[in-house]
């Protein structure tokens, strides 16, 4: 009995040691908490955003307390708190994710030097219950005026399907900025001649917008205040001019093979069938291609004057005519014509337009072999259908430089040259870039008022 009462005792005696010893380890312990910012902002504006990881291993995070100690004076944020249902288990949250959206104007900040202090707590009993804490500190400077803009530009009348260039200038640096034309966004880039935080901005509008609702030069500081101001101009709608095509049986059996071949998910039940899903759908694709790559934009200039066009060539189809195809008398399709078609000679020597670097060689779909060359600031020319391509890419050519000669590659008819021209990533009209005055009156002026 005296053995049975001893071993009682003993395991009695264990149990309470390890459960001392699990409490004094969870509850007594010394360490910690670790605080990792994972976003405390240097410089804030009138809204911003604290976000932070705690992590505690031991007895857990018991709460986490933002404060903002702006000139002596302590700004109180809500406090994240994490109880427990079993006290000697400590919180039982090891790690947290927070953040806190906080409104500065309506907290009583104002602008200038302040100090954010981040404390967080674990469940410890040590320090009369208070646990152990871990404070992280970060100066941080309050920003709540929006950067103001000085439009510098006086001309911005600009065609559907035109080009344009509007320049300003800032009272500080941004991380942000550009001119907004409805839902198309053209970034500034630094002017540098024209002094500091000044900007020009190329812009374009697509050849379907007759009018439009914002036209505005927008600017965002690192405290994300923003500004926006208006842009005078005035939208001249370009007259639209109608096209018809006629699909014939020999121009299916001519081209759609290599289509077949080469893009095997446009194949149809019939030669029309594909035609239709390789006029539509290859199309639309390869414009996304083509704006992906010309949505690039070079700070520095690289065209200089006027745009060459193909020497002794007629126009044999305009910018933005609005095609409709007929198959057999029957309307089977439409879409528009993003560039100038342009035929001299067969195997025509083709010229560059004017100073840049090759950015694009190679066959693209309908437009065949391709050419894209980059004339910075945004504005690009493309040569398409070319039976030879003399340029490769990453190459800087001159102006007139020989890049290919003409053909009839992809969905040509006959042997051309399609001539395009986009600025950041919308196709534009290039007749006004071979016109010197209309670059003079237009870009140039507007570049150095």
């Amino acid at each position: 009995m005296k053995r049975i009462l001893r071993l009682i005792f003993i395991s009695f005696f264990i149990i309470l040691i390890s459960g001392v010893g699990f409490l004094s380890y969870m509850l007594l312990e010394g360490t910690p908490p670790k605080i990792e910012p994972v976003s405390v902002p240097k410089v804030v504006g009138k809204v911003f955003e604290i976000r932070l990881k705690a992590t505690d291993n031991r007895s857990g995070i018991k709460e986490i307390e933002p404060v903002i100690v702006q000139g002596g004076k302590k700004h109180i944020i809500p406090a994240r708190k994490y109880g427990s249902s079993h006290w000697w288990l400590g919180s039982g949250v090891k790690e947290v994710q927070e953040k806190w959206a906080i409104q500065a104007t309506e907290m009583g900040l104002k602008e200038g030097p302040a100090k954010i202090l981040i404390t967080a707590r674990d469940s410890s009993f040590r320090n009369l219950l208070k646990g152990n804490k871990a404070v992280l500190e970060q100066d941080v400077v309050i920003d709540l005026t929006p950067p103001r803009i000085a439009l510098k530009s006086l001309i911005h009348n600009i065609r559907s399907g035109g080009s344009g260039l509007v320049s300003y200038k800032l009272n500080e640096p941004v991380v942000k900025t550009g001119v907004l034309i409805d839902g198309l966004f053209f970034p500034g880039t630094p002017n540098p001649g024209r002094g500091q935080n000044t900007y020009i901005s190329l812009i374009a509008l697509p050849f379907d917008k007759i009018r439009v609702k914002k036209f505005l030069v927008e600017a965002a500081d690192q405290a994300g205040n923003i500004a926006r101001m208006g842009v005078p101009h005035k939208i001249f709608p370009r007259r639209p001019k109608k096209d018809k095509i006629n699909i014939t049986d020999h121009f299916l059996q001519l081209k759609i093979p290599y289509f077949e071949m080469n893009y095997p998910w446009v194949k149809g039940a019939t030669l029309l069938e594909t035609f239709l899903n390789v006029n539509r759908e290859l199309r639309k694709k390869n414009g996304e291609e083509i704006k992906a790559i010309c949505s690039k934009i070079s700070a520095e200039q690289f065209w200089k004057g006027a745009f060459k066009r193909l020497p002794g060539s007629a126009s044999r189809a305009n910018f933005a005519d609005e095609r409709t195809y007929y198959y057999k008398g029957r309307k089977i399709d439409r879409q528009f014509h993003m560039g100038v078609d342009l035929a001299s000679r067969k195997h025509a020597k083709v010229p560059a337009a004017n100073n840049g670097m090759v950015v694009f060689a190679d066959s693209l779909g309908i437009y065949g072999n391709t050419i894209i060359i980059d004339h910075g600031l945004g504005l690009y020319s493309m040569y398409s259908h070319l039976s030879e391509m003399t340029a490769e890419k990453g190459e800087m050519v001159a102006k007139g430089a020989i890049i290919g000669h003409t053909g009839s590659t992809g969905l040509a008819g006959g042997d051309h040259l399609h001539y395009g021209m986009v600025v950041n990533g919308i196709f534009v009209n290039p007749v006004e870039w071979w016109d010197g005055r209309w670059i003079r009156d237009h870009i140039e002026a507007n570049m150095n008022p």
